[in-house]
């Protein structure tokens, strides 16, 4: 910060907060002339500092005399002020939340296809957090592997912390995953842990070695594909989103058979 003007100090309060430092005590008329302020506005600028408990005023003799508090009290009241209204300020649009979000879900999305891309493992991740986040009835994660760029011991966890999210939503979460990304994936998160995700419902997780390829089916009809990379197969090159009824229900449908003939698991 350059000058108390940042916590919410007026150009005026803040001459003559300064100018007060310098004179130790003053009236308005000496505060005008050590910091500049309009005499016709020194006595709203001191004013507003005693407001706000910057100075104290010596108010049984004439004229008035005004002491500053030290920088330190000052700066310590001023970033208190500023807490709560900032504090007051995100209640507010917390409270607001809620309303806003059904008046803007009131807007039905757009019927026709649709589809965006991310590049690299960091956009392709965000991307589909964002797409979770957004589901209202169910989700489907089928992989067989992970691209080496990702780290399964930070991303797990946290896509696993999304997909909690979406299962208190009352999303219905479905995952399918090879034998050897499950064993990755299990000694990724603590036992504990995936034993509690396993009780919650809706949620229910597979094991098939009938799989090709990583794709996450969201609502029935949107799919976010990996891409790999043709250079470089272990490694992702980006992530493809789909708004296509159609071609969901083709993936779900390929998802159903690999699903029905997987292995359950039921405990860890």
């Amino acid at each position: 910060m350059e000058s108390l003007c940042d916590l919410g100090l007026s150009s005026y309060e803040e001459r003559a907060y300064r100018g007060l430092l310098k004179l130790g005590t003053g009236t308005a008329a000496a505060v005008a002339e050590e910091s500049g302020v309009p005499k016709g506005r020194v006595y709203d600028a001191l004013g507003g500092l005693e407001s706000r408990r910057l100075v104290r005023v010596q108010s049984d003799r004439e004229p008035k005399r005004y002491v500053p508090v030290e920088p330190d009290i000052a700066v310590d009241r001023l970033v208190s002020a500023k807490r709560r209204e900032l504090e007051t300020r995100i209640e507010t649009y917390e409270s607001g939340r809620d309303e806003l979000i059904a008046r803007l879900a009131d807007t039905s999305l757009p019927a026709e296809e649709f589809w965006t891309a991310a590049v690299g493992a960091d956009d392709s991740l965000e991307l589909l957090v964002e797409r979770v986040e957004a589901a209202d009835e169910s989700v489907v994660v089928a992989s067989p592997a992970v691209s080496e760029q990702f780290d399964l011991d930070r991303e797990t966890p946290d896509l696993l912390n999304h997909l909690l999210d979406a299962i208190r939503r009352g999303v219905e979460v479905s995952v399918l995953l090879s034998p050897s990304l499950f064993d990755d994936a299990m000694a990724a998160i603590d036992n504990e842990r995936v034993a509690r995700t396993l009780t919650q419902g809706p949620f229910e997780l597979r094991v098939s070695d009938d799989m090709y390829g990583t794709f996450h089916l969201i609502d029935g009809e949107e799919v976010c594909l990996e891409v790999p990379d043709p250079l470089a197969p272990n490694r992702l090159f980006g992530m493809l989103n789909l708004r296509d009824p159609i071609f969901a229900a083709r993936v779900e449908e390929g998802f159903r058979e690999s699903w029905d003939d997987a292995a359950v698991v039921e405990g860890v």
